[in-house]
């Protein structure tokens, strides 16, 4: 319906009613959702604000946006970014994923759920959004590097508080390490009074912001990606933990097989208290360290390697609890 209704606004189309129809059916609609390729329209003659402007008119009360913008195409990736400036005072959820190619702002005091996809352009631009209402926050990035600086619009102070949020999850297709993880660059003090679920996949964080996030009203940690990133996000206090679920991947970590056995050791020997304990192994590397484990809060295990039988048994007793 999206489509047709831009193909009817732009396009010379005969019979006023075929034009003006769609507008009054839909005047009351709340929720725009519209993926686009790069064969979807060929509307280059039209202005992206003032699509834009024509839509936010025909339609008033949208608060929901859902825009997946695949390839370069250039229309629409400033289509969407005017309407999130368009819709921005009344907007409570905006999902957009597109390369992270123009820069907008949000003020958005209503934006309560935000879902947003980068991938990588020639030029990155991350949009600049105000923190305090978001509730949920699910960020996924490809071959692009994540800043806490999207969210220190009109902050003079170092620090960012993201006063209701109670989910934040941020994901990203390859693991960052060293140098190039400049998630915090500036050293901005991140606070999260509400934070009570968090998800960070291939993301190595600051001890900083490990100490911000994995605070006391936490309740449940999921966390994929290399060991080394996981031990130091456990060095932090699990006591007020209800679940814990700890996955690694391996193959691209060759440097952690020899740490596995020390490292994992010392994660699952301070997990007593926590209700669920999930560990999820997806790599044969690291089989021959399962006899020197030593888990015994662990409640869930998954392993998707096969290891010889009179190993499996000298493991299970390092693993009473599941």
């Amino acid at each position: 319906m999206f489509m047709s209704i831009l193909e009817a606004m732009f396009h010379d189309l005969p019979g006023d009613d075929k034009i003006t129809e769609p507008f009054i059916k839909w005047y009351e609609l709340e929720y725009m959702d519209a993926e686009s390729g790069n064969d979807t329209l060929n509307l280059c003659h039209v202005a992206s604000k003032a699509a834009a402007d024509t839509l936010v008119y025909k339609f008033p009360n949208v608060s929901s946006i859902n825009f997946m913008v695949f390839g370069s195409h250039e229309f629409f990736q400033k289509l969407n970014v005017e309407l999130a400036v368009g819709y921005d005072k009344q907007l409570t959820k905006f999902d957009c994923a597109m390369p992270a190619t123009y820069p907008y702002t949000l003020t958005a005091p209503n934006l309560v759920e935000l879902d947003l996809l980068f991938s990588s352009s020639s030029h990155q631009n991350l949009p600049a959004i105000f923190p305090q209402s978001l509730q949920r926050i699910n960020i996924s990035l490809d071959k692009v590097l994540f800043s806490w600086d999207m969210f220190c619009i009109g902050n003079e102070s170092k620090a960012t508080v993201f006063d209701n949020l109670v989910n934040l999850s941020i994901s990203s297709a390859v693991q960052f390490s060293g140098p190039d993880n400049l998630m915090n660059a500036n050293d901005l003090d991140l606070v999260f009074p509400s934070l009570e679920r968090l998800h960070l996949k291939n993301i190595s964080l600051t001890k900083k912001d490990a100490k911000a996030m994995v605070g006391r009203w936490l309740k449940r940690l999921n966390y994929e990606g290399s060991i080394i990133a996981a031990s130091q996000l456990c060095k932090q206090p699990l006591g007020n933990l209800d679940e814990l679920y700890l996955s690694w991947l391996g193959g691209r970590y060759p440097d952690e097989t020899d740490d596995f056995v020390s490292l994992t050791n010392e994660i699952f020997n301070k997990t007593d208290g926590i209700e669920q304990v999930h560990c999820d192994i997806y790599t044969p590397n690291y089989a021959r360290c399962m006899v020197g484990i030593d888990w015994p809060y662990l409640t869930h295990l998954s392993m998707s390697f096969i290891m010889p039988f009179k190993e499996l048994l000298r493991m299970l007793p390092k693993v009473p609890n599941l």
